[in-house]
């Protein structure tokens, strides 16, 4: 049978009743602010409240959407949406991307905020999803092959080499 919790609390400020509540707060971070509804003890008397550690649980989800939000990261919504573009499970996404097999469940619950490299890479997926076959060549153990760029310098030196080869050595004048 689990245990109850006692109707009312002493209150360490001014020694009244404190019962358990929910009440409107507010949080903020870097100057943005968002309102969240805080459970905890509230103290009948005084304006005292003791929160606890599962009370500050039911706000953290909403402390770490308003931190990814002032430092500019991709929402949870809009890392879910990314990954099912990309036709990842959760655990697949965060073999491939990193992170680890459950990295995204928690990104997605907003249980903790993404990395700023790992919204980067997710930003370039999302206009370039073709770049994930990159990352899954990669991942299965392929080599990947050299860029466009470096390739036409290798086959000019390729080029040059044969025409020496053709033309042979100079033979000294004498």
């Amino acid at each position: 049978m689990p245990a109850t919790l006692p109707r009312t609390k002493t209150c360490p400020a001014c020694g009244n009743d404190m019962v358990r509540d929910t009440r409107p707060d507010t949080i903020a971070y870097k100057g943005l602010t968002a309102k969240v509804r805080q459970p905890g003890w509230y103290c009948t008397k005084c304006d005292e409240a003791v929160i606890e550690s599962a009370d500050a649980r039911a706000t953290e989800k909403a402390f770490v959407a308003l931190k990814a939000c002032a430092d500019g990261l991709l929402p949870s919504e809009k890392i879910a949406a990314i990954r099912a573009k990309l036709g990842l499970s959760q655990r697949r996404a965060g073999e491939v991307l990193g992170g680890g097999p459950r990295a995204f469940q928690k990104y997605e619950s907003t249980a903790i905020p993404v990395s700023h490299p790992m919204d980067s890479l997710l930003r370039i997926l999302d206009v370039h999803p073709d770049a994930l076959d990159v990352l899954l060549r990669r991942k299965a153990g392929e080599k990947l092959k050299p860029r466009a760029k470096a390739m036409r310098g290798n086959r000019r030196a390729t080029a040059i080499r044969a025409v020496a080869v053709k033309v042979g050595p100079r033979e000294s004048r004498g």
